[in-house]
């Protein structure tokens, strides 16, 4: 079971839900964010997919939460665990969106790497997939600073996309590191 509240150096992080939906729809109608997201949506579809992400939390004891900048509370972006096809069978993938006016902070590496700790730590997640667009060299950056690696080509939503790996072993090997280096 996740916890539905995590806090970071800069972030602080909610689940997701009704609540939110003025600032996920926000995201999904900024064309720099939707870019590399399939597209812009409407506001019944963010309220379909917020649902969607109660949903999940309510059977997978995980799923999406909003992150807010602890020093002013303004939302910045979300980032979640959940399910997925790319991968295999019940991969889980972790996913983020970092608000575009937010960019190159390392907002999305410091979220992705507390959320990697929960999945492996308090969720008990043996492994974890995240995959993007080929081209998309900044979340690809991300991924690799939170300690995913390059693991092979796959088809997502009708496009191309790269998909990288993280296993729970690996994870522990690279945490054992950083706290004795």
């Amino acid at each position: 079971m996740s916890p539905e509240t995590f806090a970071t150096a800069r972030l602080d992080a909610h689940r997701g839900g009704v609540a939110d939906v003025d600032f996920v729809v926000a995201m999904f109608t900024d064309p720099r964010v939707t870019a590399t997201l399939g597209g812009p949506r409407t506001r019944e579809q963010v309220r379909e997919l917020v649902a969607r992400w109660d949903a999940h939390w309510d059977a997978r004891g995980f799923g999406p939460w909003i992150l807010n900048d602890a020093a002013t509370g303004a939302p910045v972006g979300w980032l979640l665990l959940h399910t997925t096809q790319p991968g295999g069978p019940n991969s889980i993938e972790l996913g983020w969106s970092i608000a575009a006016d937010r960019w190159g902070e390392g907002l999305a590496s410091e979220a992705g790497g507390g959320a990697t700790k929960i999945a492996f730590t308090d969720v008990g997640l043996d492994a974890l997939v995240t995959f993007t667009l080929g081209n998309n060299a900044a979340s690809r950056r991300v991924m690799e600073k939170v300690g995913f690696r390059y693991d092979c080509d796959v088809e997502h939503a009708g496009l191309p996309h790269v998909l990288y790996r993280l296993d729970r072993a690996t994870w522990e090997t690279n945490e054992m590191g950083e706290r004795d280096g």
